[in-house]
Formats: C-alpha cells, sequence, structure tokens
C-alpha cells in the first residue's frame, strides 16, 4: 500500500493563456516535510496554491489522503496555510486569532479554550496569551500564525516563504521551531522558499524547480553533494562550472588540461573544492575578502573566473598577485547537460 499521501498527477498550471508549470507529478508522503525549491519564478508557489485549492489547475489531479480534492473548494481539502505576511488580526489577542476558526467552526468553549491553549504551549506563546500582535516579535507573530493553522488539525500544512520577514537570527530559532512542531504532531508539510539553506536544514526532501519542472528531487543531501545539471549545481553553491572538451576545461576562448579522466559535458567545483597556492594552473587574483573564518579569492583564469576559499588563519594575499590552484578530481561534481 502506497504511503503517499499528497499526490501531484499531470499538473498542468497557467494564468491566462501563460502555462507555468507543465504536466507535473510528485507524490508527497504523510509525515514528510518537503521543501519546494527555486529561485522567482520557477512555479513553486503556483503548485502550492494549487494544493491548496486557491487556483485551478489548467489539468491534471490533486489528492490528498487518496481523496481526489481537484475541484473540491478550498476551505473543505482540511489545508492550513501560513503565509509569508502572517495576516494574523491586529485587535484580536493572540488567544483570539488562534481561536478564530474553532469558533466559525461552532465550537464548544471549553473545547476551543483547551485547543487554544495547547497550541499556544506548543508554540511557546502561552505567556503571551492576551497579547496583541502588534505588541509581539516578529518571531512570536509568527508562532501565533502557526498556531493558528494547526489549531484547525489540518491534514497538510502548506508554508509559502513563512521565514523571510525575519532576521537571519529569527530564521535559525524558526527553523528549530518548525522542525520541533514537525517532529512531535507528525503533519504533512509543503515548505516553500528560494533560500536553499532554509530548504536543506528543514527538508526531508527537496524538489528543486526550474521553469515549472521538476529539476531534481531528494535528500537534502543527495542534491547538495551531487546535483545532476548546471541549473542544480549553480543553485547549491557550486561556483565554478565549466565545460569540458577532450579532457580539457574550456571558457573564454581557452583550455586547461585535465589531471584526470572524465566522461562529462561539465564538471562542478565548490569554492572550498579549490586548491590553492599549490596546481598545475595559475592566475591574477581580482578580489580577496575576510569572512570570518575563511578568506574567499576570486582568480582570473584563461578560463574565467575561479571563486575558492581558504582558511582565514592562512597567510592572506593580495589583489593583483599571481596564484596557483588547482581543479583537483576530490571534491569535483560531473554534471549531465
Amino acid at each position: 500500500m502506497s504511503d503517499n499521501f499528497v499526490s501531484l498527477q499531470k499538473l498542468s498550471l497557467a494564468y491566462g493563456q501563460t502555462l507555468v508549470v507543465p504536466h507535473l507529478d510528485l507524490d508527497i508522503r504523510k509525515g514528510e516535510l518537503i521543501a519546494l525549491l527555486g529561485p522567482s519564478g520557477c512555479g513553486k508557489t503556483t503548485t502550492m496554491r494549487a494544493i491548496a485549492g486557491l487556483m485551478a489547475p489548467q489539468s491534471g489531479h490533486i489528492l490528498i489522503d487518496a481523496q481526489d480534492v481537484t475541484r473540491i473548494p478550498a476551505n473543505k481539502r482540511g489545508i492550513g496555510l501560513v503565509f509569508q505576511s502572517y495576516a494574523l488580526f491586529p485587535h484580536l489577542s493572540a488567544f483570539e486569532n488562534v481561536a478564530f476558526g474553532l469558533r466559525l467552526k461552532k465550537l464548544t468553549n471549553s473545547d476551543i479554550t483547551k485547543r487554544v491553549d495547547r497550541w499556544l504551549e506548543t508554540v511557546g506563546l502561552a505567556h503571551l496569551a492576551k497579547r496583541k500582535p502588534d505588541d509581539m516579535s516578529g518571531g512570536q507573530q509568527q508562532r501565533l500564525a502557526l498556531a493558528r493553522s494547526l489549531v484547525l488539525e489540518p491534514k497538510v500544512l502548506l508554508l509559502d516563504e513563512p521565514l523571510s520577514n525575519l532576521d537571519a537570527r529569527l530564521r535559525l530559532d524558526m527553523r528549530l521551531e518548525l522542525q520541533r512542531v514537525q517532529l512531535e504532531t507528525g503533519i504533512t508539510m509543503v515548505f516553500v522558499t528560494h533560500d536553499q539553506a532554509e530548504a536543506l536544514a528543514l527538508a526531508n526532501r527537496i524538489v528543486l524547480m526550474k521553469d515549472g519542472k521538476i529539476e531534481q528531487l531528494g535528500a537534502p543531501d543527495e542534491l547538495y553533494n551531487a546535483p545532476q545539471t548546471r541549473f542544480a549545481a549553480d543553485f547549491l553553491g557550486f561556483q565554478n562550472i565549466f565545460e569540458v572538451e577532450d579532457q580539457t576545461i574550456v571558457g573564454k576562448g581557452n583550455a586547461l588540461p585535465l589531471s584526470f579522466q572524465t566522461k562529462a559535458r561539465y564538471l562542478a567545483w565548490r569554492p572550498g573544492a579549490v586548491t590553492l597556492e599549490k596546481g598545475k594552473y595559475e592566475g591574477k587574483i581580482k578580489s580577496v575578502s575576510f569572512a570570518g573564518e575563511q578568506r574567499e579569492f576570486v582568480i582570473e583564469a584563461p578560463i574565467g573566473q575561479i571563486k575558492a576559499t581558504t582558511p582565514a588563519a592562512n597567510l592572506p594575499r593580495q589583489i593583483g598577485e599571481i596564484i596557483r590552484f588547482d581543479l583537483p578530481s576530490e571534491g569535483v561534481c560531473e554534471l549531465r547537460e
């Protein structure tokens, strides 16, 4: 028996005559936290809106818990939503914000109190039950929006760039909060983001999207360590990507001979995989910057720019100096077209 809980089958989504997502197939497992990752315009938010019932597909089907919900209204799909803008009611207390949906369902006051108190406690806001959103921090407002969705006990929770309005420290705190809540509740979550660090830190699996299609799908470590295409490698931090012809790296009308054999059309290295101070190649330092525990270099080489990092404790080098470097087989990623 399949453990798929959300299933998108040949889903096509369009705005007017503009096709945004063509024939998407995706299965999401029960209790999974899956990230839809990609740049603006890749179709990730459009896909989430279709799951939520906020837009009708041009063709295809959406199944939730084995039920075809393609034509079922959004309010009857059992979906919870947390948006980038939290859309909290500013005139209501934290308690009443969370209770709002339950009151629409006409639950008894005692049931409402039990459920609201439980979720405020779960997200660490029980002591702020009487406080209004404008008197809360951004992280507290985010947790309140999360509680407001979870109190309705949705089958699936959809989160659309929910951390983008927070500063770096609060984003890290909220990542931990989302992981904790997801593990405690076992709810199926679909998390939409353009931030690879968020997707890598949070998701059980990542759906990397480009032009409305799935570019690569897999566990975070699979995508991080073994991207399959140039787009995936570039998006996931492989800043040195070069074409290979006849066992040479080519670029800018020049070529550098490889020190190892490959059948790949493209090779990619992260900056940390580039060897500095020794190697068979050389280039001129175009820029160098201090970045805490490391120094970041941009080197002008015959085939183009090489980006590299070295521990900050190493002796600093100056802009304009000639430096030797290597692109070793260790740390290289072989890519298809």
